[in-house]
């Protein structure tokens, strides 16, 4: 191996232990603002509920957003493997005898 396929590869594992990083950092963050949304609506839920019996269509709209957000960010949290390919733990190779 010659010196300058060593630096390559040095490179690229640096990348992808950077980009894994990234990628980590962005879906702990889309999972705080998950939890920080949902602690947000709790307290105002009941009132939401009920403005959206009611018919008040800007209260419906609110209520909407917010599930959908919070939706969004619970389904990249449990699928971020799939989103974010980096973030799949090495399966384990099975040994043939």
């Amino acid at each position: 191996m010659n010196a300058k396929t060593r630096w390559l590869d040095a490179w690229r594992v640096r990348w992808a232990r950077v980009k894994r990083g990234v990628e980590l950092g962005f879906s702990g963050l889309l999972l705080m603002v998950d939890i920080l949304l949902s602690v947000a609506l709790l307290p105002e839920l009941p009132g939401l509920v009920s403005g959206t019996l009611a018919g008040d269509g800007d209260i419906a709209r609110t209520l909407f957003v917010c599930a959908t957000g919070i939706a969004v960010c619970v389904l990249q949290w449990r699928w971020r493997a799939a989103i974010y390919p980096g973030l799949r733990r090495a399966t384990r190779q099975e040994e043939t005898p």
